[in-house]
């Protein structure tokens, strides 16, 4: 659950994979020494840092780890490999050994004390939530157009802001199986409606999300009927 303090929501990480995206796992038996590995260099460099599993719209609880402790929060809706889970189990121990067993508790608390008195941060959201921005993506998702075939399931790692007036902006391709399918999914970002913009402090922010899509035909139709 790391760096300094910021104006901007830019340097907590929410990584926006949607919560049935669980049920859509590519984990790899080596993710786990790959996620402890990866904590251990971090740390080794004084980079403190947790993944929040499970998607919320508040963001508070983020913001005080690192304004309060220096501690990274990286929003994860659930755990689509080993790798991150097996990053936050090393890192989480260090952190609770530095600050105490509770401290996640404590945060978590003020977090929603701040909140409930209209004082915490929002981030930003899709119209309608995670099940409208699901159907959305994958009722938009055209196989065809993107050359897909059965034996060329993929998906393509997706990062774009929300800017101050709830557009998607600034979209960028962090990994993909082809050409064919970032095309597909660039477009699908450029079709979003306006999203209800981020909030900090009391002022509107730009945020940035990142977003697989799942090339697959099964998967189109179980959220596209």
């Amino acid at each position: 659950m790391g760096n300094v303090k910021t104006e901007t929501m830019r340097q907590i990480i929410f990584i926006l994979t949607m919560f049935y995206f669980c049920n859509y796992s590519f984990a790899q038996t080596d993710e786990c020494q790959i996620g402890t590995d990866s904590a251990k260099a971090d740390y080794s460099k004084g980079i403190l840092r947790t993944y929040v599993f499970g998607l919320t719209n508040s963001f508070t609880f983020g913001k005080l780890l690192k304004d309060e402790y220096g501690i990274e929060a990286v929003y994860w809706s659930c755990i689509v490999d080993e790798q991150w889970d097996c990053y936050s189990k090393f890192m989480d121990e260090k952190i609770k050994t530095k600050y105490g067993d509770d401290i996640f508790e404590k945060v978590a608390k003020k977090s929603q004390q701040l909140d409930s008195l209209g004082k915490g941060d929002r981030q930003s959201a899709f119209p309608g939530g995670e099940m409208e921005l699901m159907k959305f993506v994958y009722c938009n998702l055209n196989l065809d157009k993107a050359n897909y075939s059965e034996n060329k399931k993929g998906r393509v790692y997706l990062q774009f802001a929300i800017d101050t007036t709830g557009r998607p902006v600034d979209i960028k391709v962090m990994k993909t199986p082809n050409e064919d399918y970032s095309q597909e999914a660039i477009r699908i970002i450029n079709l979003m409606p306006n999203w209800t913009t981020a909030t900090q402090n009391g002022k509107t922010i730009k945020q940035q999300w990142n977003l697989p899509i799942v090339f697959d035909n099964v998967w189109k139709q179980k959220h596209c009927p």
